[in-house]
């Protein structure tokens, strides 16, 4: 009994984490998932002028990282928690003042930016929680410049007969291959750097088509 009402109280926070208890699973979630923000860091090569957006960026780890890299582009993010962009936003609060660091309180699937306004765009344990992916992948597509680059990283199910909780649908590594074709990406590879320590070292990267 004890067990059931823990998870109903937690598992929504992995959603869209609020109040005391987010900001808790927030930092949680940063010390947990480090691994895989390093290694998407990694996949996106980012260079200084970058215009780089993140969809999910949770406690804002990854978007201080590249923040040191991207000196005169800017990294955006959108979150739908405002736990987190309060969260990300002090922990980003110098590259924010300097205008380097864009972070905004919206939904994946409508987001409040321009057409073609980044080169790359990367999730990070996000997919799992979209009630639209197609329509969230459909506007992550419309934000991005020609040949630009989506990476996203997740923990693949183990097989077709997984479920998840009733909070997040886990995918294979060959189901989110065909979300993004079906959304209008090109060019899908699947990266798998997992070991068994971090076993969410595993993306699929996609492009936008090019005029």
């Amino acid at each position: 009994m004890l067990k059931r009402i823990l998870t109903r109280l937690v598992d929504p926070q992995y959603r869209r984490p609020s109040g005391i208890l987010g900001r808790y699973i927030g930092a949680k979630m940063i010390e947990q998932h480090a691994p895989e923000n390093n290694w998407t860091v990694e996949l996106l090569n980012a260079m200084p002028n970058d215009r780089i957006l993140e969809i999910g960026f949770g406690g804002g780890y990854a978007i201080g990282r590249l923040a040191e890299v991207v000196t005169q582009g800017l990294i955006a993010g959108v979150d739908f928690s405002e736990t987190m962009v309060a969260e990300a936003t002090k922990r980003n609060a110098a590259a924010i003042n300097a205008g380097r660091v864009n972070l905004r309180l919206a939904d994946a699937a409508k987001l409040p930016l321009e057409a073609n306004a980044f080169n790359k765009a990367f999730s990070i344990h996000s997919l799992y929680f979209w009630p639209e992916p197609l329509k969230a992948l459909g506007e992550i597509l419309r934000v991005l410049q020609p040949g630009g680059m989506l990476v996203v990283t997740f923990l693949p199910k183990a097989s077709p007969d997984e479920t998840g909780n009733t909070e997040f649908r886990p995918y294979s590594g060959a189901e989110v291959v065909a979300l993004l074709h079906v959304s209008g990406f090109r060019e899908m590879t699947l990266h798998d750097g997992r070991t068994l320590t971090r076993k969410s070292n595993y993306s699929v990267v996609g492009y936008k088509y090019a005029n």
